[in-house]
């Protein structure tokens, strides 16, 4: 009689020891529960709360009606050093098709590495050479928005995973849908993911995982993302797993990210589900790097390259429309401690509201600020008020809201420095800056 103890080791307990939701070690399995595991490291930084987040290619993984939300071809990259030797790499390429629509395709390697195996001879077991454990997974995703404030999207799948000689595949999919713009910057979620039938008798790890994303300002200097997930597996006795995370950027170019995953199994180390993450955007190019602790299992380090790929150079404002623009900066000013802007810029405002019309593509920034007099809260919140000014006349011209971003930086910046009359004037303004093209609804 001959036999594999590690090929009989791994087929009961690989599931458990990849599994993020699992407790009863005795009671219940799940087939393939690496289709769980972060998709890239900014997911996994942020402790997997990214359901409700959209904009990119990950959300093919973890909500995909998130797909709705790219504004240009992306390809993403991520290996993830799980632990104990397992790796899982990944690669998804996605694109918008039109501004209420986009596809995306993954693929995901699981490499277990190379396992002893043993024959038994009587009561021993003897050394009988070596053998490969891994597995594999092929998504293709669409997203569609169904209104301007609601999204669906799906995911059809095809996995395999094979040990020894021994492999085993089965089809899966996933659905999502996602609700924005009620509440401006909030985002819900709700995904049903891994829905198919039995592998081996085993069930798939099918959860349902319910999101909320709160996003401030992009544009900002300082920007912050807020995450909540909450996952509950289908055929599992214990509470949902839920993950929290926040994302800080600067300038749109550093990021900074905590999270935090709280289910039954992240025990046994100092970090408990603890997340940390970083990232930086040079160019087209966002580095990701995410650690995580996952209890009595280990820790994982993930490394992500997200590449952002214009089909093609943005067309550029005509020389009449740049005059234009340059002309309204230099004459939208304001009087000192007031929002209101005289009527006489009013005919301006109109030709710039004419050319965003022109261009339903490119959105219109309006920055507002304060000259140095009075406390610093005070002109913050003056300068909110100057660029929400430009922002409604040009709203009361036909310009779509979500065209339209205005924010306030205070005092900052100033053009002059002094504190004559004369040399305070010029920072009682708004700029004004036309950015190609236009991007996601959020």
């Amino acid at each position: 009689m001959k036999k594999y103890f590690c090929f009989i080791l791994l087929m009961v307990f690989c599931p458990l020891v990849l599994l993020a939701e699992q407790t009863d070690f005795g009671a219940s399995q799940e087939a393939a529960p690496w289709l769980k595991l972060p998709v890239s490291a900014r997911t996994a930084g942020m402790g997997g709360a990214f359901g409700a987040m959209g904009e990119d290619i990950t959300s093919l993984r973890v909500n995909p009606a998130g797909l709705v939300q790219m504004d240009t071809p992306q390809l993403l990259l991520t290996h993830n050093a799980w632990f104990q030797g397992v790796a899982v790499e990944h690669i998804s390429v996605g694109a918008p098709l039109d501004p209420s629509s986009g596809i995306g395709l993954s693929f995901d390697y699981l490499d277990l590495g190379t396992v002893d195996a043993y024959t038994v001879s009587g009561n021993t077991p003897v050394p009988n050479g070596t053998f490969n454990s891994n597995g594999f997974n092929v998504g293709l995703g669409y997203g569609l928005a169904l209104t301007r404030n609601f999204d669906a999207g799906v995911v059809i799948k095809y996995f395999q995973q094979s040990i020894a000689n021994s492999s085993v595949g089965g089809v899966g999919g996933d659905i999502g849908v996602m609700v924005h713009g009620f509440i401006p910057r909030l985002s819900l979620g709700l995904a049903v993911e891994n829905i198919g039938s039995d592998l081996q008798a085993t069930n798939l790890p099918t959860d349902v995982r319910v999101a909320l994303a709160l996003k401030t300002d992009p544009f900002q200097i300082h920007a912050f993302n807020l995450a909540l997930d909450a996952d509950k597996a289908l055929d599992q006795a214990q509470a949902a797993a839920v993950g929290a995370g926040l994302e800080y950027w600067f300038d749109q170019t550093l990021a900074l990210r905590v999270g935090d995953q709280v289910s039954d199994d992240k025990l046994g180390t100092v970090f408990n589900g603890l997340t940390f993450g970083a990232g930086v955007n040079i160019g087209p190019f966002q580095l990701d790097y995410a650690f995580m602790g996952n209890g009595y299992l280990g820790n994982s380090n993930l490394f992500s390259l997200l590449v952002r790929l214009d089909k093609e150079a943005p067309p550029q404002l005509p020389v009449q429309e740049v005059k234009i623009v340059d002309h309204i900066n230099k004459n939208i000013q304001f009087s000192y401690d007031s929002a209101y802007l005289k009527s006489e810029f009013n005919e301006e405002l109109a030709r710039l509201g004419d050319i965003l019309l022109n261009r339903p593509q490119d959105h219109v920034v309006l920055t507002g600020y304060a000259s140095r007099e009075g406390t610093a809260e005070h002109n913050q919140e003056l300068s909110e008020w100057r660029a929400n000014e430009v922002r409604d006349r040009l709203h009361s011209r036909g310009v779509p809201a979500e065209q339209i971003i205005s924010v306030g930086r205070g005092e900052t910046s100033p053009v002059l420095a002094g504190e004559t009359e004369k040399l305070l004037s010029p920072n009682r303004r708004v700029e004004i800056r036309i950015i190609q093209p236009r991007p996601g609804k959020e």
